[in-house]
């Protein structure tokens, strides 16, 4: 039981991160154009959201993959919290059909994905990512699935079943059968799956239609804690969907035990009464999990902006978040071709000036703390791939030849950014791998290699901001050919050192290799940003 339901978690946790990161890949203007209209209004977004919970069958799920759209600047926050919302509406279709297969649909994901991707599919294929997403979808699916299975065996175990057979009577029994609901839905994911215990024990005399309907809420509950425990290991914007979740579920449970409580203190037919027009006893249960569901929907639908801002507080934007924010390209300037290229050059030159200062921080004394090297590297990915969406909308929507040649060159100047920043982080992970043993002969070698970067950097970023031929001139003879200077360095170092470790050696040969090759890119980035002749 253990194991398969670690698997399933794993596929989970995979699924998620697979699905966001190929998301962030098709979050063309199309697709955002396309969800914007499918979310356009408050009623669109409820209905979007229940489809979604009744397609998936799970609230986890429609959760993360909302999170993975709004990560990929997709979906707005506030439908996104609509779409969640009203996603366990759709989930209690399990309850009331009593089946479900998402293993099926799972593996067919996973059969129809790898027969696509025998096609020969093309690196710029927009079908690459669509690709990548339905398979993180499905494993998504897969993990639920198999954590369900691993949980499973819970119905059949002993203690489980004393535990709420012991719920018989009385405040203290009632909380008892509330909270074995939400402690077995915590390990199970699943609100439904338990519900639908709580009516097969029911049916088999061991709990009340009072004592299920409190195992019903409590799992209700429960599925929101679960939810709060996958999304642990995220940080930012990203958990708040995952807090809005837990959220709904604890205000939904507050709003239906306080009505239980009313209806046994007065007598008035609010939940209990109510309910018993349906007569059949399995009936009564799934349309008051329905109910339950929509309870949890509503409850904080006229507080949406307080919410949010409740959830900004719990769950603030992270440094990476706010370092990869766009601040210049807007969706609205691609109207206006020239206005958008002169904001794309803007976004570039932000990106430009933040490598001398990832070369600063490898320095043996860097100038200030800045922002952490990690979070940074991570920030412009983001922002370069957000620079690269802008820039294939721009070119899909057409342009004049002048701007189209402006246009493919901002995108070779793109990946010339691109690729330093990812050589700059490799290099920074060399310069960790270097073990206590050899600190002392490699660091000092190091460290003057960023030292030399940090000023060549900086040269490239002034160049950049100003444009002027002199500078461009002193990156020129900077950036020279220095490949016989780093193999001079290494012999000498061999010679100092002639009992280095290999792994040492492999170091250096990795430093200076890097070295040479943000050498090479720094000259290629001053030509392609140089203005043309004539």
């Amino acid at each position: 039981m253990f194991g398969t339901f670690v698997a399933g978690l794993g596929l989970f946790l995979v699924g998620i991160k697979g699905l966001g990161t190929q998301l962030q890949l098709l979050a063309g203007g199309r697709m955002r154009r396309l969800l914007g209209t499918a979310t356009r209004s408050g009623p669109r977004s409820a209905m979007l959201g229940v489809m979604v919970g009744a397609l998936t069958q799970s609230s986890n799920a429609a959760t993360f993959i909302s999170t993975s759209l709004v990560q990929a600047g997709i979906l707005a926050l506030p439908r996104a919290m609509l779409i969640v919302g009203f996603a366990n509406v759709g989930t209690a279709g399990l309850v009331l059909l009593a089946t479900v297969d998402l293993h099926l649909a799972a593996l067919w994901l996973v059969g129809v994905v790898g027969f696509l991707s025998t096609r020969n599919l093309e690196r710029a294929s927009p079908l690459r990512p669509a690709l990548g997403a339905l398979l993180g979808l499905a494993l998504l699916f897969l993990g639920i699935d198999l954590m369900k299975i691993g949980a499973t065996p819970l119905r059949d175990v002993a203690a489980v079943r004393e535990v709420l057979a012991a719920a018989s009577g009385g405040i203290a029994a009632m909380a008892l059968a509330f909270l074995a609901g939400a402690a077995v839905a915590t390990v199970a994911q699943s609100s439904s799956t338990v519900t639908i215990l709580a009516l097969a024990m029911h049916e088999a005399g061991v709990l009340d239609f009072e004592q299920a309907l409190l195992v019903a809420c409590g799992a209700s509950l429960g599925s929101g804690l679960a939810v709060l425990l996958l999304s642990a290991d995220m940080r930012g914007t990203s958990r708040r969907l995952a807090i809005h979740q837990a959220l709904l579920k604890a205000a939904g449970a507050v709003v239906f035990i306080a009505l239980l409580l009313a209806e046994h203190a007065t007598g008035l037919p609010l939940l209990l009464g109510l309910s018993s027009v349906a007569g059949d006893p399995q009936a009564r249960l799934a349309w008051l999990f329905l109910a339950l569901q929509l309870v949890s929907a509503l409850a904080l639908l006229p507080f949406g902006p307080a919410v949010e801002r409740l959830l900004a507080r719990l769950s603030p934007e992270t440094q990476a978040e706010a370092l990869s924010r766009p601040r210049f390209i807007y969706d609205q300037a691609l109207a206006e071709p020239v206005t958008a290229l002169d904001l794309v050059v803007r976004e570039q030159r932000r990106l430009l000036d933040r490598l001398p200062v990832l070369a600063d921080q490898l320095r043996a004394e860097p100038e200030g703390p800045g922002a952490p090297r990690t979070a940074m590297l991570e920030a412009s990915a983001a922002l370069e791939a957000r620079i690269g969406t802008f820039l294939k909308d721009i070119l899909s929507r057409g342009c004049g030849p002048e701007q189209l040649d402006r246009a493919v060159a901002l995108e070779a100047a793109l990946d010339g950014l691109r690729a330093l920043r990812e050589t700059l982080g490799e290099f920074g992970e060399v310069a960790e791998a270097v073990g206590e043993a050899e600190a002392a002969t490699l660091l000092p070698v190091i460290h003057r290699l960023a030292e030399a970067l940090h000023l060549l950097l900086g040269q490239l970023a002034e160049f950049g901001s100003e444009g002027d031929a002199e500078t461009l001139a002193m990156i020129g003879a900077m950036t020279a050919d220095r490949s016989d200077m780093m193999d001079g360095l290494r012999r000498r170092l061999s010679r100092a050192e002639p009992n280095l470790p290999y792994g040492a050696q492999d170091v250096l040969f990795r430093a200076t290799s890097l070295f040479e090759r943000m050498v090479w890119l720094t000259r290629r980035q001053a030509l392609l940003l140089a203005p043309a002749p004539g």
